[in-house]
Parts: C-alpha cells; sequence; structure tokens
C-alpha cells in the first residue's frame, strides 16, 4: 500500500501531469482524428504513470517545481507508451488487453497501432525542443535518445524476444535495457530539467536505476504463474524466490541510500521506492 503522504504527492502531480497532458494531446488538431483517438486510448488507458511521477517528484526533491519538468514527464510517457503498443502488437507479445481494455491494434487495427506508436515516439522529441523555460534540451534529448534507443529499451527488448536467456547476468542487462534505462532516465532528466548540481543529478540516477530494477523483481514475482506457462524471462528462473527477496531487498537499500544526500526532501522519493518493493499489482 501506497503511503499516505506519498499517495497525497501522488494525486497532486498526477492532477497536474493528466491536465497537462490532455491540453497537449489537444493540441494537434493537425492529425488525423482516427490518429488521435488511438493516441487518446492509450495514454488514457489507466497505466501506473510510475516515471512521470517519479520525473516530478525528482524535480522537486532538488528544489524545483514540478511545473518545469511536466514537459520531460510527458516525453518520458509518450515513450514508454509507444513501447507498450509496439509490445502487442502480433508479431511481439500479441495481447488482445491491456489494463482491461482491448489494446491498440484490437480497438482499432495493426496498422494504426503502428502509427500511434509512431507518432508517440517522435512527439516525445517534440515536446522536448518546444518546451518553455530554461531547461537544457541538448541534454535531455540526449538521454531519451539514450534510454529508449537500441542500447536502452529497444536493444532490451530485442533480448528479450529471442527468449532463453541462459544466465542471470544476461537476464538483468535485458531488464536494466528494457525496464531500467527509462526509468532511470525518469529521475535523472526531472533533475536535470530542475537545474539540479551535477553530483544530485548522479544520485537521482543512482536511484533510477535501482528502482528500475526493483520494479522489474517485483513484476517477475507477481507474474510467476504466467512467466511459468509461457517460458518467460525472470529471475526466479535463475534464483529461488528467497534469493529474490533478498535480491529485491539489496536494490531498495541502494535505492534509498542514493537519496541521503537529500536529506528530508526525497522522502517520497523513498516512500515511492518502498512501494515498488511491496507493491502488489
Amino acid at each position: 500500500m501506497m503511503d499516505a503522504p506519498l499517495a497525497a504527492d501522488r494525486a497532486r502531480l498526477m492532477a497536474q501531469f493528466e491536465f497537462a497532458l490532455d491540453a497537449h494531446v489537444a493540441t494537434l488538431t493537425h492529425w488525423p482524428d482516427r490518429l488521435v483517438a488511438a493516441c487518446r486510448h492509450v495514454l488514457f488507458g489507466g497505466g501506473k504513470r510510475v516515471r512521470p511521477l517519479l520525473a516530478l517528484l525528482a524535480a522537486e526533491a532538488v528544489g524545483a517545481s514540478a511545473e518545469v519538468a511536466l514537459p520531460w514527464a510527458m516525453a518520458v510517457e509518450c515513450v514508454h507508451t509507444y513501447s507498450l503498443v509496439h509490445d502487442d502488437l502480433p508479431a511481439m507479445d500479441d495481447d488482445d488487453e491491456r489494463r482491461g481494455r482491448p489494446t491498440c491494434h484490437v480497438a482499432f487495427d495493426e496498422a494504426t497501432a503502428i502509427l500511434a506508436g509512431d507518432a508517440l515516439l517522435t512527439e516525445a522529441f517534440r515536446l522536448l525542443a518546444v518546451q518553455p523555460g530554461g531547461a537544457p534540451i541538448g541534454p535531455l534529448v540526449a538521454l531519451l535518445g539514450e534510454a529508449s534507443g537500441g542500447g536502452g529499451m529497444i536493444g532490451g527488448q530485442v533480448d528479450d524476444i529471442r527468449g532463453g536467456l541462459d544466465s542471470f547476468d544476461a537476464l538483468m542487462a535485458m531488464q536494466a535495457g528494457k525496464t531500467g534505462a527509462l526509468i532511470r532516465a525518469a529521475a535523472l532528466g526531472g533533475a536535470l530539467a530542475a537545474g539540479a548540481e551535477p553530483a544530485v543529478a548522479d544520485g537521482l540516477a543512482t536511484y533510477g536505476a535501482a528502482l528500475g530494477v526493483l520494479f522489474q523483481i517485483t513484476d517477475d514475482i507477481l507474474d510467476a504463474d504466467q512467466d511459468a506457462e509461457r517460458d518467460g524471462n525472470s529471475v526466479l528462473h535463475h534464483l529461488d524466490t528467497a534469493a529474490v527477496i533478498a535480491l529485491r531487498d539489496r536494490y531498495a537499500a541502494e535505492a534509498s541510500a542514493a537519496l541521503a544526500p537529500l536529506g528530508a526532501a526525497a522522502e517520497s522519493l523513498h516512500a515511492l521506492a518502498r512501494y515498488v518493493t511491496h507493491r502488489s499489482v
């Protein structure tokens, strides 16, 4: 269960985020109506919003307003959402349902789903290029490209679809790319957008990387039965349950330690790590 102060912060920040994202999509009047509808279907489909929440919390933890990191948070969520749209396609995971709703290619069609994913990916970079204020556009664009590209999320996805990763190290490397890279980037980008000093930004990058591992470990624990049936890549294929719990707790401690220089300002980030560690959904 989410701590009450974190739940309050989440409600406040996600209200800002949802308003900003909805307002941004409303500006896309030059897009075909069907494309906008497909993007709305996936962007507002009930996701956890872990990445934008992390970005906005990171900005506040270094003493800035969350507003300065809103373009970054929206860009990261657009990339994450596009990746899910493409993951669900028949050529990938071939899923008909996500979060209790038809996937994009089922609700629309396969070609529209591919193009909606493409549109969200490119819009993420446009969001960063046209953002107002003094956020460092170049570093943020580079960070998002690195985290989502062949050395990050896409590279991890390539390794995942091959299946049969035969070592624990290979599995962890795949997960660090597929899931962890964008979560790490969300925290680091939130700090950069807020003008954090390099040492502080590095600490939040370390926190984000540890949080990404935590998120994947808890996913593997929650999906143990499903992964066993589908022979999915999971830490439980390499370690027994006790060892997986120990690994989870080690990364939780690493995440917490990385926040030490921020003191009380990072309390909601500590709480987010606790929530990810012990989540049940």
